[in-house]
């Protein structure tokens, strides 16, 4: 078994925004999900790219108190 990586800022803000963009756009592809979402991270200001980096520090603090000694080792 394989521990997760620590998710990243854009990571959670996808997962916080994705119902919001499925409701407004209907029945689209993930693909099409993507691009919305990574439009809407580029487009964001300075202060909400900001929130999502202390979660992310946040869920990273987590991980390591979790999984201590973890040590991404990519294949």
């Amino acid at each position: 078994d394989r521990t997760p990586r620590p998710p990243n800022a854009f990571i959670l803000y996808r997962r916080a925004k994705q119902p919001e963009v499925t409701r407004d756009h209907g029945t689209i592809s993930n693909a099409k999900i993507s691009k919305i979402l990574a439009n809407l991270w580029k487009n964001e200001n300075d202060d909400v790219k900001h929130y999502w980096q202390k979660m992310a520090d946040k869920k990273k603090m987590e991980h390591m108190l979790a999984h201590p000694g973890y040590v991404y080792r990519p294949k």
